[in-house]
């Protein structure tokens, strides 16, 4: 799954959204970070708008989405946000594995 293309969607949703103006997104040590400048919203109205967004990218995938509020500055918020992928087999590979996917309840 191309996490590339999740993350466009996703950005993409959040330019749409009149209440924000400017979006980056950075990363540092492999783990990505969006500064977001918004006018008149609070921190609690854009965790809102920043779930829906990831829900909206997400849909029909089998992601999760964590995403955590670091600081602001002057109107610009930074989340650190991390799209997941599943650590668990998906399918059977036919070779018996002991944690094979067929064997769970």
């Amino acid at each position: 799954m191309d996490l590339e293309l999740i993350w466009e969607k996703f950005i993409t949703l959040l330019k749409v959204e009149h209440q924000v103006n400017t979006i980056s997104k950075k990363t540092f040590t492999g783990i990505p970070f969006l500064y977001i400048t918004a006018l008149n919203l609070q921190q609690q109205q854009l965790n809102d708008l920043l779930i829906q967004a990831a829900s909206q990218a997400m849909k029909g995938k089998q992601l999760t989405c964590d995403i955590t509020f670091v600081r602001m500055k002057s109107q610009t918020f930074v989340y650190r946000i991390r799209f997941k992928v599943p650590q668990e087999k998906l399918f059977c590979c036919g070779n018996g594995c002991s944690n094979c996917i067929r064997l769970k309840n």
